[in-house]
């Protein structure tokens, strides 16, 4: 199992973008030394002007140079708001960048300022997802490569560089419905559960998903995951360093109309389902349920909420890092030497 953070994803609207991205850096620069395997940025367009974020591939491209060796990985790409050429080859780049470990997650989006700002109806926002994700695919791999289809069509075109991934990087896809979680297999390699999705969610989305891979002949690998989570010395401060801010940022979620399942709960509620937060020996016992159930490959956290002292992030990853990542490699040995014997 593999670990990694989100850098950031989300600032606060006043804070000094300068200042933002040098937290990002900061994360991004711990994490590497504590023992994470990877970088994930998120991606919107016009969070303005309560919230900043930064753009997921210049962003990683940025920090891959002074984090090298891990993976990067983008959770999610806004897909249906891109040309599928210009992605093809930006990926491709990003690919070689890291020497291969690029990890490609894609989502359609809900936000309407966003679609409403490029023009294009929401209501295409799947048919184009699917359609650019087959395109993309068509770009890294043909050599000339030649697509049509409703929305996007090239002919006898070729990029250069190609991806370090062939026939080219895992395409993990965001899903928030289960009708949807079971179309992923379709066009995607993995599905994403998100940091929104309850553990009650993911065990119901989860028989459809596997009955559509079996019906592609393709293996059951697990579900890459996204989740919140804070660690402290004791659970108590855990829960009172990060409560607040979460509550902020998903009443922001809410208003913005994010998909998914209820966010107007109260912290205890959340925190059941849908948050790691701990000591390091509590925090890792989660991991474990969550990596037995669901086989999860890569977990990768949120640490840092807008309006949080950057410092209880910078600490988090350490203590995540130094401490519950051992334990959770422990217990996998443990389990590995049992089986043997």
């Amino acid at each position: 199992m593999k670990f990694g953070i989100y850098v950031g994803p989300i600032y606060p609207g006043e804070m000094d973008a300068a200042d933002a991205f040098d937290l990002a850096r900061a994360m991004a620069h711990t994490a590497h030394e504590s023992g994470f395997d990877g970088i994930f940025a998120a991606h919107h367009y016009a969070l303005g002007p309560s919230h900043q974020m930064f753009h997921p591939f210049t962003t990683l491209a940025r920090l891959a140079a002074e984090c090298p060796g891990g993976y990067l990985g983008t959770a999610c790409f806004i897909l249906p708001l891109a040309q599928p050429l210009g992605v093809a080859e930006a990926t491709a780049t990003l690919d070689v960048i890291c020497r291969g470990r690029l990890l490609f997650g894609v989502g359609q989006g809900y936000r309407v300022p966003e679609f409403e700002s490029f023009g294009i109806p929401r209501h295409e926002r799947s048919a184009r997802l699917v359609e650019a994700v087959r395109a993309i695919r068509t770009l890294w791999a043909d050599d000339p490569a030649t697509y049509e289809g409703r929305f996007y069509k090239f002919a006898g075109v070729s990029i250069s560089p190609k991806p370090i991934q062939r026939p080219g990087p895992p395409v993990w896809v965001g899903a928030d419905t289960v009708e949807s979680v079971a179309r992923v297999p379709e066009f995607g390699d993995a599905w994403i559960a998100s940091g929104r999705h309850t553990r009650t969610f993911i065990r119901q989305a989860l028989p459809g998903y596997r009955k559509r891979l079996e019906e592609f002949g393709r293996p059951f690998e697990g579900v890459p995951m996204f989740r919140e989570m804070h660690v402290a010395t004791d659970s108590r401060r855990a829960a009172e360093e990060m409560k607040e801010s979460f509550r902020a940022l998903y009443e922001s979620y809410a208003r913005w109309g994010q998909p998914g399942e209820r966010y107007d709960l109260e912290f205890d509620q959340l925190k059941e389902e849908r948050i790691l937060v701990g000591s390091p020996e509590e925090v890792a016992e989660r991991v474990r349920e969550y990596r037995d159930e669901f086989d999860v490959p890569f977990m990768w956290f949120r640490l840092y909420y807008p309006g949080m002292d950057p410092e209880l992030a910078l600490e988090t990853i350490r203590l995540f890092g130094h401490e519950v990542i051992p334990l959770c490699h422990r217990s996998t040995e443990a389990v590995r030497d049992t089986a043997g014997t």
